[in-house]
């Protein structure tokens, strides 16, 4: 019997370190004032960015209340409904942009390429004027506007 118990031991102990190391770890978690304005969602207020090695995770509070949950890893998902990326962008930006145009623009990165990327003493800004967009990145806030579809994100870091 007490080898018995002993093996059970061994096993249990096993049972649970190996249920805490596919635990993810955010290895950046930041708060931000966060307004996005478009045709399907109009949000402005608290938030907090997850970065993990593999997912992104933007979650937006009001009054203590998650109103928005989006997810970014192979697929973007807002409060457990899931897009192919391209997919979304057609829902959420009114284009087909490539698959990683709304993680670019949440990791505050050049999108398309870099493509008429000015920088400045505060980050950079892009005027893409074939798709009416004004995109700037400064002292890490986000200001992105698509004149033509009536789309704004607005990130301001809190500090």
């Amino acid at each position: 019997m007490n080898k018995f118990l002993k093996i059970t031991y061994i096993f249990l102990i096993l049972f649970i370190f190996s249920g805490c190391a596919n635990l993810q770890i955010s290895k950046v978690s930041n708060t931000f004032a966060i307004t996005i304005l478009s045709p399907i969602i109009k949000i402005n207020d608290v938030g907090f960015l997850h970065k993990s090695s593999n997912s992104l995770n933007l979650q937006i509070y009001s009054s203590a209340v998650n109103l928005a949950n989006i997810k970014i890893s192979e697929q973007i998902c807002i409060s457990a409904v899931c897009y192919e990326k391209k997919d979304f962008n057609k829902i959420f930006f009114l284009n087909e942009h490539y698959d990683e145009f709304f993680r670019e623009i949440l990791e505050r990165q050049p999108i398309y390429n870099g493509q008429n990327l000015v920088t400045n003493e505060c980050g950079f800004s892009q005027n893409l004027s074939k798709y009416s967009i004004q995109y700037e990145v400064c002292n890490n806030n986000i200001s992105f506007n698509d004149a033509k579809n009536r789309i704004k994100i607005i990130i301001k870091e809190l500090e």
